[in-house]
């Protein structure tokens, strides 16, 4: 299959590409600027330049291809209007694609719970947005729902060993809020695989990993596997996320307003909530958390 890949310079779209070559796909990544792609992969794959919010630079990028994977974020701006750049992104995106005749979209969006959209955190609306968006159009699109994704390289992971190096483990009520992780290498079998098959209706798979654990648990968790020993603990009342997203930003090495868009986030559940990825996928998913730290945090 020849496969349009965008995000190919981030996190899960550089893991994905070299997924996607071992398995017989010929890929086209879409980026902005070339040299951000990894030197070993772009001797691998076709690179086009341009922007994958803009609909004619999509149709160039996309001609002759056969399916699109859209991994890309909106976070490097404000969070007041990212729900309206994710989705006029989206549509640009889709309107280019359906131009150039591409025959399905996989679509990697956030684990949300659409009964209370109304309360969603900017980034969750946005990534739900996003789906609703390209899904708007005529191409069949696959969109996988995922939590935190626990990978060498990963913000989310960054945050988490920032907040476990800290000498006070504060206890908000937000650290309560449950969550299901997922190994990098398991969500990248499961985009190859859902990508594998014939494209058929708009379909939403929420994935997840073996365990539902809170934020606060995962936090020492991610502590134990970095070897670190006990610490006192302040139990806070009201701490709203985005009081402490610049400090742990600036902790964890990452864009302030990167972490001022994911930590709001954490105030919802991220958890499975159907059976639908164990009965079409009963392989998928099986990395234990500590398996999955363990390795991702070695590197």
């Amino acid at each position: 299959m020849r496969v349009l890949v965008t995000g190919a310079t981030g996190f899960v779209g550089g893991a994905l590409v070299p997924a996607l070559l071992a398995t017989g796909h010929q890929v086209r990544c879409l980026v902005r600027d070339r040299s951000r792609l990894a030197p070993t992969l772009r001797s691998r794959v076709e690179v086009v330049e341009g922007d994958a919010g803009r609909a004619q630079a999509v149709l160039r990028a996309a001609d002759g291809t056969d399916a699109a994977v859209y991994l890309v974020h909106g976070m490097e701006g404000t969070v007041r209007d990212l729900v309206a750049r994710e989705r006029a992104a989206a549509t640009e995106f889709r309107d280019g694609l359906e131009l150039a005749g591409v025959q399905r979209i996989l679509y990697l969006g956030g684990l949300v719970d659409e009964g209370v959209l109304s309360t969603l955190s900017p980034h969750l609306y946005a990534r739900q947005q996003t789906g609703v968006a390209l899904a708007a159009g005529t191409i069949p699109v696959t969109e996988l729902r995922a939590g935190i994704v626990l990978g060498a390289g990963s913000a989310s992971l960054a945050l988490l060993e920032a907040a476990a190096r800290a000498p006070v483990a504060l206890r908000a009520p937000w650290s309560a809020t449950p969550t299901q992780p997922i190994a990098l290498e398991d969500l990248l079998a499961l985009l190859v695989a859902v990508l594998g098959e014939p494209p058929g209706g708009d379909r939403v798979l929420e994935v997840g990993g073996p365990e539902v654990l809170t934020y606060g648990e995962l936090v020492e968790r991610v502590r134990a596997v970095l070897g670190l020993g006990p610490r006192p603990t302040l139990g806070v009342p009201y701490l709203p996320p985005e009081v402490v997203a610049v400090a742990a930003a600036r902790r964890a090495g990452i864009p302030a307003p990167l972490a001022i868009g994911l930590l709001p986030s954490a105030v919802h559940p991220a958890v499975v909530r159907d059976d639908l990825q164990r009965r079409r996928y009963p392989w998928s998913g099986r990395t234990a958390v500590d398996a999955a730290l363990t390795r991702a945090l070695s590197r």
